[in-house]
């Protein structure tokens, strides 16, 4: 029996870390007499709410919204593994991140209603920061697959290029990464933002580069 029929639709590691989303139903259901009938569930660059759900909806509803979304993208990820290389970390981490980012903004989105904490830009770029840190640590581990990373057309051919570029890019991410998380607090959002895209093009420019010197 060939790889390709081997592979498994979902494996016990999807429907684990899938479950794990309904965590972010506790907070919650901790507050859920003190919540109004709606909820923000969208903010403006000024911190202010801009878009809003019923109470049950932001409860219940998004985190098992997450759980599809979270289970589809285990889903594209099995069947598309050209092979089963990946080590073990990175495919905890990879299906970490849908339950780990619904945890944090249930609790923040209970924080904001309750009065009991106001910026959400602040919690967002926090979130990237130490998200594109944990990547980047990451990142030179990674094999070449087409559902993480750099995925380009000659990265995804050429493994040498493929390690090279991820090399660098886990450097630069996890520098972007500590940017991001000093100018939240500084409030220079701008200068981290451009950290972050830097530490994405800057990877992908040098995959080119090198490749075509290969060629």
């Amino acid at each position: 029996m060939n790889a390709t029929n081997n592979r498994k639709i979902l494996t016990k590691r999807d429907v684990l870390t899938g479950l794990m989303c309904l965590l972010g139903m506790a907070p919650g259901l901790a507050c859920w007499r003190r919540l109004p009938d709606e909820i923000p569930i969208h903010w403006g660059i000024d911190n202010q709410p801009n878009g809003w759900g019923s109470k049950a909806f932001v409860v219940f509803g998004l985190p098992l919204m997450m759980i599809v979304l979270h289970l589809l993208c285990c889903l594209a990820d099995n069947l598309t593994y050209k092979a089963d290389t990946q080590p073990k970390a990175v495919k905890w981490l990879v299906r970490l991140i849908i339950p780990v980012i619904t945890l944090v903004l249930e609790c923040v989105t209970m924080l904001f209603v309750l009065d009991l904490f106001t910026d959400i830009g602040l919690i967002c770029c926090l979130l990237l920061g130490v998200l594109m840190i944990v990547l980047g640590n990451y990142m030179p581990k990674t094999r070449p697959n087409p559902t993480f990373g750099i995925k380009l057309p000659w990265t995804l051919h050429d493994e040498d290029v493929w390690c090279k570029t991820h090399r660098l890019a886990g450097w630069l991410m996890v520098a972007g990464g500590i940017v991001l998380i000093v100018t939240a607090f500084l409030r220079a959002y701008a200068v981290g933002f451009v950290a972050m895209v830097a530490a994405i093009l800057v990877p992908a420019v040098y995959s080119y580069v090198i490749s075509r010197k290969k060629a």
